[in-house]
């Protein structure tokens, strides 16, 4: 299992400054986690904000600041030396295919191979008539993006043609470091959206997860993997844990005197401090998920992600 940290309205915790969560990006780095990430929309219209809030229980204010996220994940790359860096979820569709290959290209160049990218298609109609982007469509139009960029990331000259996007004879440098750039899908799980996965993509990132159908979905695309004649192990799983306030009272005992809490398992202890709050990463062992991690190890790639918001100053628990 993976241990990854969503920094997106991290900097709410510093006055809104963007130095300090470098700083962390660094910090956490350094400490052992394995993925840093960040989410993408490039704006919204009032009434449909208000739906999701009301509807899904959107978390963020229509005056939250959106930072374009290859932007801050570039800067991220020059203070950091081994996590991965990604986007759960970037709106791959309301993009140019030529443009999105160039912006992942150049941050998987800056990284020297660590760019790992979600991409979705969003719930906003607002954000493709902003972008003069077509709404309708626009699941298949992700796939063929996909397509598209694997061309552009593979070779100098590219060429493609599809239903959407078109380039003959066109140079896009820089190439990736990485043969071939880790893309996961922010789709439902079904077998339709499985396919499109098995076909140009590499995995499936998820958030929120619905744990009791997890398992069976999970199954279904590794079996599509597997009729799309990939190896069903290669499949990656990317799932956002929700965080939560921990409950429970700390009891302190004198250093040298401390045994393991017998219901806690720490696969790798964070606990440092970064500029204004204490983080503690740490996992619950529960029936559930020892059930997952039983069945889903192998080749799958498990990662948490914890949102940090100016609410979520104590300590944090994952599932």
């Amino acid at each position: 299992m993976e241990i990854g940290v969503n920094i997106l309205g991290l900097e709410a915790l510093f006055d809104g400054k963007i130095r300090p969560v470098l700083d962390f990006a660094a910090r956490a780095d350094r400490a052992g986690i394995d993925l840093i990430c960040t989410g993408d929309h490039l704006g919204f219209n009032a009434e449909a904000h208000a739906q999701r809030v009301a509807e899904h229980n959107f978390l963020f204010p229509l005056d939250h600041p959106w930072y374009e996220p290859i932007s801050p994940l570039s800067s991220i790359a020059a203070v950091t030396e081994r996590a991965r860096l990604g986007v759960s979820v970037l709106i791959a569709t309301v993009r140019p295919a030529a443009l999105l290959a160039k912006q992942v290209a150049t941050l998987d160049s800056l990284s020297e191979g660590r760019a790992v990218m979600g991409f979705g298609v969003g719930w906003q109609e607002a954000e493709y008539t902003a972008t003069n982007m077509p709404f309708d469509a626009r699941f298949g139009r992700m796939e063929e993006a996909v397509a598209a960029c694997r061309e552009l990331w593979t070779n100098a000259p590219a060429t493609f043609k599809g239903r959407d996007f078109a380039f003959e004879n066109y140079h896009s440098l820089p190439l990736p470091i990485q043969n071939r750039v880790p893309v996961l899908f922010g789709f439902g799980p079904s077998r339709r959206n499985f396919d499109r996965i098995a076909r140009v993509a590499d995995g499936w990132t998820v958030n929120p997860t619905d744990l009791g159908t997890f398992t069976d979905s999970v199954a279904l695309l590794r079996n599509t993997f597997e009729a799309h004649q990939r190896d069903p192990e290669s499949a990656r799983v990317q799932v956002s844990a929700v965080a939560e306030r921990s409950t429970r009272q700390r009891v302190r005992r004198p250093l040298g005197n401390r045994r393991q809490d017998p219901g806690l398992v720490r696969p790798r202890r964070v606990r440092r401090r970064f500029s204004t709050c204490r983080i503690r990463l740490r996992c619950r062992r529960t029936t559930r998920t020892t059930r997952l991690d039983n069945q889903h190890q192998g080749g799958m790639t498990w990662t948490g992600h914890c949102r940090i918001s100016s609410t979520s100053r104590q300590f944090v628990r994952w599932f």
